[in-house]
């Protein structure tokens, strides 16, 4: 399993929890309920990469004010680098 599906099962994993509130195991659900959490944080995953990926000014100034030698393109760096790309290389 990539990092990237291993980041979709984390994340459905977190929205039925949410959503159960621990009164059903994530492994004493059905598979295609679990398919269809699945399915949930692999539409919401690209909306956060986007985000990150193109961070906003106020983001820029924030990490800039943290580190002095950060910038928007080491940021964009980072992201492209981290599970949340679904086309990273494993």
């Amino acid at each position: 399993m990539t990092d990237h599906l291993k980041l979709i099962e984390a994340i459905a994993k977190a929205i039925h929890a949410h959503r159960s509130t621990g009164t059903q195991k994530w492994e004493s659900i059905p598979d295609f309920i679990r398919q269809t959490y699945r399915d949930y944080a692999s539409v919401a995953l690209p909306v956060v990469y986007d985000v990150l990926r193109d961070p906003t000014n106020e983001m820029i100034d924030a990490a800039n004010r943290a580190r002095p030698s950060v910038t928007s393109r080491t940021i964009q760096a980072a992201i492209e680098a981290s599970p949340l790309n679904p086309e990273r290389p494993d």
